[in-house]
């Protein structure tokens, strides 16, 4: 019997760029990031300090969040990129633009994006 596995994940399309292939062609790069929690902060103190920590970590929480690479306390993991040559571009619709959710599945015989 052969068990089947399935990793599947929501990825968010951030980047959409033209590229030259090595044969003179042209197409589209199209890179998908999956945007995960930001973890909290995790402090340990002993004593008067863990007191002080208490009061601090709602405020180093938030300085966190606000920091560039993340997104309202999300983080984005660079997942996939795919290249598509002008051809495949031009056949695919609807075209898929920056800020677009994708759903990706993959099984041991297969790799699915499926643009929403």
């Amino acid at each position: 019997m052969v068990c089947r596995m399935e990793i599947k994940f929501k990825a968010v399309i951030t980047s959409k760029s033209m590229y030259n292939d090595p044969t003179g062609g042209k197409g589209v790069k199209i890179e998908l990031v999956e945007e995960k929690e930001l973890p909290p902060p995790v402090v340990m103190s002993r004593g008067e300090s863990s007191e002080l920590m208490r009061d601090v970590m709602p405020i180093v929480s938030q300085i966190v969040q606000a920091l560039p690479f993340t997104r309202g306390g999300k983080v984005t993991v660079p997942r996939l990129m795919i290249w598509l040559s002008e051809d495949e571009w031009d056949k695919l619709e609807p075209k898929p633009d920056i800020g677009d959710e994708v759903e990706v599945v993959i099984t041991s015989s297969r790799v699915s994006v499926r643009f929403q």
